[in-house]
């Protein structure tokens, strides 16, 4: 498996997440990755955190700008966690496909939008609570 791992937001779809070490549910335990693990945040997959299409059916709706470009990774943990009832926790050593990374810091985790309703897609702005967002 590559060093380097990195989160590719798709237009309007999942996150795939290329080189993953591992997957972490909220009771810290392993959940399978491939290669390229597509993971939901429409907030509406029957296959959470997993993407099941279900974005099309709702017609979840996020474009990113035309120009993407990787923040800076560096050597380090590849584990994504799955936070119960909310975002997900990334390592700042998993970089990020976006144009702009809103002044990520490598010395901290950020946080990706899962339940749908962040006014700030990708990152998670609390709207999981405000919406009661359910893992199931």
């Amino acid at each position: 498996m590559a060093n380097k791992c990195c989160i590719k937001v798709f237009d309007d779809g999942p996150y795939v997440a290329e080189g993953l070490g591992s997957l972490l549910d909220a009771r810290n335990e392993e959940i399978p990755v491939s290669d390229k693990t597509a993971l939901c945040r429409c907030g509406a997959s029957g296959n959470k955190p997993y993407c099941d299409g279900t974005h099309k059916k709702i017609g979840f709706s996020d474009r990113q700008p035309a120009s993407h470009s990787e923040t800076v990774s560096e050597d380090g943990p590849r584990e994504i966690k799955v936070l119960k009832k909310g975002p997900y926790e990334v390592p700042a050593s998993i970089a990020l496909d976006i144009e702009d990374d809103m002044g990520l810091s490598s010395d901290n985790p950020y946080y990706l939008c899962r339940c749908g309703a962040s006014e700030n897609k990708p990152f998670c702005d609390g709207s999981h609570k405000r919406i009661n967002f359910s893992d199931e």
